[in-house]
């Protein structure tokens, strides 16, 4: 069967409204439809990276630990250079205790991307539960940081002057 451009231009449409109603959903946390919204999206477009990852997300928030880990997986395969997505599945590695598996993502996250705060808030929980205080507490330190350079770039970004106290 064929489709005629503008059932096809429908379809999009009907796509990108999809997408947008599972974004609604999940900023709502209302997870379960969001999950059943980005699934719609994920059946039409099966790559769709932002599905993907919000969906994943959307499961990680639910508690839903080896759905989020199959999204970020299939995420990586699509975009094996992002850290957000190393982070994400480390993460969920985590929720399901899974701390050697959760290093490695974790490290991968912060090789990929050496100024991700989040990685490194993530990995210095399993090295705490790996018992490796000493790295878990620079690993925070490093975090903490960033995330500070982050927010002071911010604010000079926006014209606020930012002063050391």
């Amino acid at each position: 069967m064929t489709f005629s451009f503008f059932q096809r231009l429908k379809t999009l449409e009907t796509t990108e409204e999809l997408l947008l109603s599972a974004k609604e959903a999940l900023v709502k946390k209302n997870l379960v439809k969001s999950i059943e919204l980005f699934s719609k999206v994920l059946e039409r477009e099966p790559d769709n990276l932002v599905a993907l990852i919000s969906r994943g997300t959307a499961y990680f928030s639910n508690k839903e630990f080896q759905p989020a880990l199959h999204d970020f997986t299939k995420g990586i395969d699509l975009k094996p250079d992002s850290a957000k997505l190393y982070c994400s599945r480390g993460n969920a590695w985590l929720g399901l205790k899974q701390n050697e598996s959760a290093l490695n993502d974790l490290n991968k996250a912060v090789e990929l991307d050496p100024h991700y705060p989040t990685a490194y808030f993530s990995r210095s929980e399993v090295l705490e539960r790996m018992d490796e205080k000493e790295q878990a507490d620079l690993d925070r330190e490093t975090a903490e940081r960033l995330q500070k350079q982050i927010s002071q770039a911010y604010l000079v970004s926006q014209g606020i002057e930012f002063q050391e106290m």
